[in-house]
């Protein structure tokens, strides 16, 4: 599903999380998939004392677990891991989830005061962290796992300098509402101002 982009929006990046957090759910399917081909074979290849009829009945048993616990541990993971989506454009950054029923959580790039990552041992091992973007009023959002981290932080802050000093502003066009546009600041404020966030990220 594209996305609906406004007038002179455009994408700029656009990527799924970091895949280290399926190094877990993979490593535990290779490990059941031995263990429950071993024990199925087990079950197969000997008679059970006292347990000859029930033995069909078992490795049927056997064999449905197998598949449950490979789908709850591995399968359903990577499905949620492909079916994240971080797009940045031009105006906004999207966090997207879900693979049957979607989800879309966004922000203006305008709204962002602040940008700090967070980065466990292994991540700065794969470059990946979370990007945590301050709305101010103690209103944040993190978007967990993002790759390239350092550099997708740079694509975000870039994207804000550029946007038209008319959105700087609580995210209103100056332009257009006559509130701002009777009160304008003078060019000089605005540049200071917008100097002011690029120093806060910096």
């Amino acid at each position: 599903m594209r996305i609906r982009l406004l007038p002179g929006e455009r994408v700029l990046v656009r990527t799924r999380p970091n895949p280290l957090p399926l190094v877990g759910p993979v490593l535990a399917g290779f490990v059941l998939l031995g263990v429950g081909g071993f024990g199925l074979g087990y079950l197969a290849s000997r008679t059970l004392p006292g347990l000859a009829d029930w033995q069909p009945v078992l490795v049927v048993v056997a064999l449905a677990a197998v598949v449950l616990l490979l789908a709850r541990l591995t399968v359903l993971p990577l499905i949620r891991w492909s079916g994240n989506r971080y797009v940045l454009t031009s105006m906004r950054l999207i966090h997207r989830r879900g693979a049957t029923r979607r989800t879309e959580h966004q922000i203006n790039l305008s709204a962002i005061s602040q940008l700090q990552t967070e980065q466990g041992v292994m991540q700065r091992m794969v470059r990946s962290g979370t990007l945590v973007a301050d709305l101010g009023f103690d209103r944040a959002h993190a978007y967990p796992n993002v790759p390239q981290i350092a550099t997708f932080k740079e694509y975000v802050v870039q994207a804000i300098g550029d946007l038209p000093l008319t959105r700087m502003f609580d995210g209103v066009d100056m332009e257009i509402d006559p509130q701002y546009a009777r009160g304008s600041m003078p060019g000089a404020q605005q540049g200071w101002a917008q100097q002011q966030w690029k120093g806060e990220q910096s």
